[in-house]
């Protein structure tokens, strides 16, 4: 062949090249970018979590741009990082609605202190807030705000409802079997001394116990950094006899109080299950055998082989993440899955270009029934419910290995006026 012809070869096959690269430049030119204020805690106490979430979030938005789930739109994500200060979250915040173009949808700072703070500006600025805070402070009464996760009542609640339905002489559990007695069982808290892991303790959630049959045995706070937790332990265990003790905390925590339990001579006394997000695999990467029987209730998929979308699976295996970090990658693939179908819902009823933040609440609160990306739970909203979850799964370590229990759990609807409180 001459030089000649290899010469027109090499750039015909350049000029095709050209033409690919710049017919992907037009089309995404010719999409209308829909901007998402994603504020995070990426150097404050949440930050190991949230450093985690944030990443998941930007290869979910990946995903989302390249399989134009929302058709005609780049979904575009504005980081702040907040350290889980309000001030920081509200001035992310304002800063989100004022530039050009304004953004849709807010993380909420993904904590309940910055989410409650901006309650009432996310309503007057109208960006809708989606976010993981439970707290009825953060929820009641309705506004802005929306919930991924089962609210802290309800979380206690269906555990609750697990311990009762196994406490039995036959119960499947071997813990339950050895240590059955014929009475009903005790369940007790321990949160964070925030509004987070204050959370659960109400008075919907202990009438519910009672109500199923559970002894409510009290709670106890600890430090966001706890050293040692002795006094709590003694107080609900040796003197209260709690057989179930719900932790609402992040597993950092969690392992600081089952040390403790080992050290005092009772980790077997007690069956324990961990806060929504707060991933067993990771409790079990920093104490080993000690997190042996415990549970966790959730909506997130914890092991990638469960993730429905193999792209993600075949990203996380090749990436150098840790096993017990899954959760949140499926935490933050789901939370961003929810705002991107509420993007799509409102796009398809007023058009791309009009998409707004009034457009993306009214989307979100109409929601019934919807399943995320990498979710267990499906949620669902109205006028005046804000939590998403309407049931859970239960995961427990056993043996060493991280084994899904059960499905389809349901969790109750606790916050005021809420359809499953006792009358």
């Amino acid at each position: 062949m001459s030089k000649s012809k290899c010469f027109m070869g090499l750039m015909v096959f350049l000029l095709g090249l050209s033409l690919i690269f710049v017919g992907e430049s037009v089309r995404a030119a010719e999409r209308t970018e829909i901007h998402i204020n994603a504020m995070f805690d990426l150097t404050g106490p949440y930050s190991g979590v949230h450093q985690l979430f944030a990443q998941s979030y930007k290869d979910m938005c990946k995903w989302v741009n390249d399989q134009q789930i929302v058709p005609g739109a780049e979904i575009v994500l504005d980081f702040v990082d907040t350290g889980s200060e309000v001030g920081k979250g509200i001035v992310g915040f304002q800063m989100a609605a004022n530039r050009t173009p304004r953004a849709v949808v807010s993380t909420g700072g993904q904590a309940s202190n910055v989410a409650i703070s901006l309650k009432q500006i996310a309503k007057r600025l109208k960006i809708p807030l989606y976010g993981g805070g439970s707290s009825r402070a953060n929820v009641v009464p309705p506004a802005w705000n929306f919930a991924h996760q089962g609210c802290y009542e309800g979380q206690v609640a269906a555990c609750g409802q697990w311990a009762k339905d196994n406490w039995k002489p036959d119960s499947s559990d071997p813990w339950i079997r050895e240590h059955y007695e014929s009475r009903n069982p005790r369940l007790a808290i321990i949160g964070w001394d925030n509004a987070f892991g204050r959370g659960p303790e109400q008075k919907e959630t202990i009438d519910y116990l009672e109500h199923i049959g559970v002894d409510f045995a009290g709670a106890e706070y600890i430090p966001l950094s706890p050293s040692d937790t002795t006094p709590q332990l003694l107080r609900l265990v040796k003197e209260n006899k709690a057989d179930f003790i719900y932790f609402v905390m992040y597993p950092s925590s969690i392992a600081v109080i089952l040390k403790d339990a080992a050290r005092l001579g009772i980790r077997d006394d007690f069956q324990d299950f961990s806060f929504w997000a707060a991933s067993i695999i990771q409790l079990q990467h920093y104490i080993g055998d000690l997190a042996n029987r415990s549970m966790m209730l959730t909506g997130y998929k914890l092991d990638p082989k469960e993730w429905e979308i193999p792209y993600f699976t075949d990203l996380y295996n090749k990436s150098s993440k840790p096993r017990y970090a899954a959760v949140y990658f499926s935490a933050g693939a789901s939370f961003l899955g929810m705002k991107v179908e509420a993007i799509r819902r409102a796009a398809q009823k007023v058009g791309v270009k009009n998409v707004t933040g009034e457009t993306v609440y009214n989307a979100l609160k109409n929601m019934k029934g919807y399943r995320p990306p990498l979710y267990h739970s499906t949620n669902s909203f109205s006028e005046t419910k804000r939590i998403g979850p309407d049931d859970g799964v239960m995961y427990q370590i056993q043996n060493g290995e991280c084994k899904l229990i059960q499905t389809n759990i349901p969790v109750p609807d606790l916050l005021p006026g809420g359809k499953d409180v006792v009358k």
